[in-house]
């Protein structure tokens, strides 16, 4: 028996089989498409946190978070130091650890944040270590032994006329610490100590022994106040003079105090040694070495002589 084919059926069958095969190459064809679009901005993305990890922009929002903490250093940048890339716009400048110091790379045009102070006036390329009693005031590392020098001279004068003492002297012997290399013997310190009274010298450094002697004299009284302290605030010697002159049955007359570099200290040698190797390797250019006036500050005596009526 001979089998008939319906060819309406057949040619309907047919013609819905190629519009399915079609529907499904259209699917896969988005499929494949949509896939590409992903993979594709998923690259973009990846690459985009990539870049935002190796330069570490820094931004207002996160500024001005609660949790957020200044470092201890500050580097002032010029700010078309990272205008064109993409990561960076809008941005107030970026962080960076080096040697174990956390630093903060700051645009120049930055500066107006209203919280931070610079001493002296912020320029670039230049390097700002925090106030050790002030953590929004920045100290331009190559004048910050000397600044820390001279408060701590007007300290102990101020202690000495809050006292109501009519004269003090304050004698100050340091001896200082430059690196030397076979290439070049000159190293850089920065000092207010002057009148070398001796030389030492080996082969890897140089240390000079220095002294300075100032007076101060007062029209003295008997009514003593207690000064503020600030660098002395820790050292005993100091507070037991405070306690002495205060005392109402006080008849001191003179008193010498022998008072020890390390306890009023700028800062730690290691510190010291950290800023100098970030400064370094951010080639950030300074006329003298941090850890060498730290070994130094450590290494100061001074005698404190104070004289009543």
């Amino acid at each position: 028996m001979a089998i008939k084919f319906d060819t309406e059926k057949s040619k309907e069958a047919f013609s819905s089989f190629l519009k399915k095969t079609s529907e499904v190459g259209k699917n896969v064809a988005d499929g494949v498409q949509k896939g590409a679009t992903e993979l594709s901005e998923k690259m973009k993305e990846d690459s985009y946190q990539r870049r935002l990890k190796k330069y570490n922009p820094l931004f207002t929002d996160e500024y001005n978070s609660v949790d957020f903490r200044l470092p201890k250093l500050i580097i002032i940048i010029d700010a078309t130091s990272r205008q064109q890339i993409d990561v960076c716009e809008g941005a107030l400048g970026w962080r960076d650890r080096e040697s174990d110091t956390e630093v903060l790379c700051l645009y120049n045009d930055s500066l107006k944040l209203g919280n931070i102070e610079f001493f002296p006036n912020a320029v670039c390329d230049a390097a700002y270590y925090v106030d050790t009693f002030n953590p929004n005031r920045y100290i331009r590392v190559d004048c910050i032994f000397e600044k820390a020098h001279d408060e701590r001279l007007a300290e102990l004068k101020n202690i000495a006329y809050m006292l109501g003492a009519k004269r003090c002297t304050i004698e100050i012997t340091e001896e200082q610490f430059e690196r030397a290399s076979a290439s070049n013997n000159a190293g850089m310190n920065i000092s207010r100590i002057v009148g070398a009274k001796a030389e030492q010298a080996t082969t890897a450094e140089k240390s000079n022994i220095r002294s300075s002697k100032i007076s101060a004299v007062f029209e003295g009284n008997s009514s003593p106040r207690r000064p503020e302290l600030k660098w002395f605030a820790q050292d005993d010697t100091i507070k037991k003079l405070i306690e002495m002159r205060c005392k109402k049955t006080n008849k001191l007359n003179l008193e010498t105090l022998q008072l020890y570099g390390a306890t009023s200290a700028t800062m730690t040698q290691k510190a010291a040694t950290s800023i100098d190797s970030a400064l370094s390797k951010l080639k950030i250019k300074g006329n003298a070495s941090m850890q060498s006036n730290a070994q130094s500050e450590h290494s100061r005596k001074i005698i404190f002589s104070v004289e009543f009526e």
